[in-house]
């Protein structure tokens, strides 16, 4: 399937490259416009990845760490936090955090991600 995707994207591009440079008329206009939309598309995505990396590096996954940690703290100071309801609910959370590459965190929210879900294994047990 992956390789049909991959040759019927080669078969689109060859064609408005060609359009592009011995198209006559409006196919020429529409394959500059394609060219140019596509150009701004390549843009917009590495701004977005861009700032997904600024917003990593900035820490604003330190927030969301710390967050999570007072979270599990109330959840212990309740008595009924054995229910399964609740269980379930840190399993699905633990999932998530597991989810997260340590490697692109500090080394401090490393070793908080790493608390973090050594408190979640206690809590499920």
């Amino acid at each position: 399937m992956s390789r049909i995707i991959g040759i019927l994207i080669l078969l689109l591009a060859c064609v408005i490259g060609y359009m592009y440079f011995f198209g006559k008329g409006a196919d020429k206009e529409n394959a500059h416009h394609i060219v140019n939309e596509t150009k701004d598309l390549g843009k917009s995505v590495g701004d977005f990845i861009k700032r997904q990396s600024e917003k990593y590096d900035n820490g604003e996954f330190d927030i969301l760490l710390e967050k999570i940690s007072r979270s599990i703290n109330k959840l212990r100071s309740k008595t009924e936090s054995n229910t399964d309801e609740v269980k379930d609910d840190l399993r699905d959370l633990e999932k998530e955090l597991k989810q997260i590459d340590p490697e692109k965190l500090s080394e401090e929210n490393r070793d908080d991600l790493k608390r973090i879900l050594e408190d979640l294994e206690k809590e499920i047990e």
